[in-house]
């Protein structure tokens, strides 16, 4: 059975940033509190992306076979799991995970083998891992990885280095990645679990603070603060709309004038209105009130996925950036169609350092 371990548990398995105070961490019996991915096992159990078996065990160790991969990354990304033909021989509708591998086809996230064939229990590599992520999320392009096993032939040679540069995939001590043997249960999970929550990537938990701190910021209107994590040749720029937000069409202030954002009398056309297409002319001080901080937002614990199609619009204006959403659900009045989010977009400077490019809302139109 699962063990529920509470006190030993929240004392041992405290991870300050997902919950506060600490809570119980729901574990398996063969997967203990020291184990190096604990965290990321309980934290995909939680959101009902992977299962045990029936004798309570998770069995971190064995591998991956196909379909439990694409099952894996179907939850993740909530596709259809509705049983049905796959088109693959040896994948009939009856199959328990039909719905996942034919959603999975039709997105590109896997391909069969000839005759037709998807193998569904063949164990998974983690070169083949690695792949099958790449396609079902978003990595922007990264410089090569330097794996000394990893030469620029290997088919899955791009996607490694687009994982590894963003943290979520990572090789062993003496500098292998050991693209070609199978990946175990817990590097899967390890794997999924960094990509769909960055704070499990120690570079992006420390961004998470910072945009919890320049939250605070513009909740208390102190846009000097916010100047500090600006760059001083980019500037920052605001969009009202994720779906219309082209930086060169949106309004941009330079670090310089950011302290005086709130007492600047000018009108600006921050853009258009999304469905009517009407001119948004504001002053700065207007905009923060209508557009900027137009919903309660609260301080993150993780970086969530609330909106993932805003989230495909600001990448296609910043392809290279790590998105902080705060997202407001809306109210049961108006059925959650007054949702709001607030997109902190940043990226990496030349010193390699995380600085404020973008802040970009968005809201349901009618």
């Amino acid at each position: 059975m699962k063990t529920l371990l509470s006190l030993i548990a929240a004392a041992i398995l405290m991870f300050s940033s997902f919950s506060s105070p600490a809570k119980a961490i729901v574990l398996f019996d063969d997967v203990n509190a020291d184990h190096p991915f604990a965290f990321e096992i309980a934290y995909l159990y939680e959101e009902g992306i992977i299962n045990g078996y029936p004798d309570g065990t998770f069995r971190p160790d064995d591998p991956v076979i196909r379909s439990h991969a694409v099952a894996m990354i179907g939850r993740a990304l909530n596709l259809d799991d509705t049983a049905r033909s796959t088109g693959f021989r040896d994948v009939p509708a009856s199959h328990p995970f039909s719905g996942y591998i034919a959603s999975a086809a039709e997105q590109e996230i896997v391909i069969g083998f000839p005759n037709n064939y998807f193998r569904p229990d063949w164990t998974v590599t983690r070169a083949q891992t690695v792949t099958m992520l790449d396609r079902a999320f978003y990595f922007p392009e990264a410089p090569d990885n330097s794996f000394s096993d990893m030469s620029e032939s290997h088919f899955a040679f791009d996607a490694v280095s687009r994982l590894a540069y963003q943290g979520v995939a990572r090789g062993y001590p003496d500098n292998t990645f050991r693209p070609d043997i199978p990946v175990t249960r817990a590097q899967f999970v390890a794997f999924l679990a960094r990509t769909i929550e960055p704070t499990f990537v120690p570079d992006k938990a420390e961004l998470l603070n910072t945009a919890n701190d320049i939250l605070a910021e513009l909740q208390a209107e102190d846009f000097a603060d916010v100047a500090a994590y600006v760059s001083s040749s980019e500037g920052l720029t605001f969009c009202p709309y994720a779906g219309g937000c082209v930086p060169a069409d949106a309004v941009t202030f330079t670090k310089a004038q950011l302290p005086g954002f709130m007492s600047d009398t000018t009108d600006y056309l921050w853009g258009y209105e999304d469905g009517s297409g009407f001119e948004i002319n504001l002053t700065p001080a207007e905009y923060y009130d209508e557009y900027l901080m137009d919903a309660p937002y609260t301080a993150k614990e993780h970086y969530g996925r609330n909106s993932p199609t805003a989230t495909e619009f600001i990448h296609q204006a910043y392809p290279d950036a790590t998105i902080v959403e705060y997202y407001y659900p809306g109210t049961d009045e108006f059925d959650g169609l007054d949702w709001q989010s607030l997109n902190m977009v940043f990226e990496k400077n030349s010193n390699g350092d995380w600085v404020l490019v973008a802040i970009i809302n968005d809201r349901w139109t009618i």
